[in-house]
């Protein structure tokens, strides 16, 4: 079972950010854009992949870096969409999130606009939520990325000296 978890955390994580780092990114640009691919790529709501070029190209990250990150954490960030907009309808008082998929069908026929404010309002809590949960796992990840990061840089750079 081991071996199996080192062949796929080998394969689909270690192997592409080993590339990265052959190719002459610096560890600290690639634990940056790890950090942030992650942190970007669980944001509750659409658009991760722009909010990740955009970062990208304003912080001068290794685009390829971020975008994988963000694509792999694409999962996670579905599993995380509901339990934030339940926390942001918690929030802002909103019973949007409650219900059956048939209410909430409902209370849009009903009123649309309202409806589509409530969801509006509970999208922006969540959004609130999100980001003061990311920013100290960022600055987690990157603290404890960088390490790694400079540990395959240095082994890399070893093994081009040999």
């Amino acid at each position: 079972m081991t071996q199996v978890i080192n062949r796929i955390l080998n394969k689909w994580i270690i192997g592409p950010f080993t590339k990265f780092i052959k190719t002459g990114l610096s560890p600290e640009k690639l634990a940056r854009s790890f950090a942030l691919g992650i942190c970007l790529g669980t944001m509750p709501v659409p658009g991760s992949t722009i909010t990740c070029t955009i970062a990208a190209i304003a912080l001068k990250l290794n685009f390829g870096a971020i975008q994988l990150i963000n694509y792999m954490v694409a999962p996670l960030q579905l599993l995380l969409i509901y339990p934030l907009f339940k926390a942001g309808a918690v929030l802002t008082g909103s019973q949007i999130m409650s219900g059956t998929l048939e209410e909430l069908t409902k209370k849009f026929r009903l009123d649309a606009w309202g409806a589509l404010m409530d969801m509006g309002n509970t999208a922006l809590a969540a959004v609130l939520i999100w980001l003061l949960i990311s920013i100290p796992v960022g600055f987690i990840l990157y603290k404890i990325s960088l390490p790694i990061f400079m540990r395959i840089s240095h082994k890399n750079n070893a093994e081009d000296m040999v």
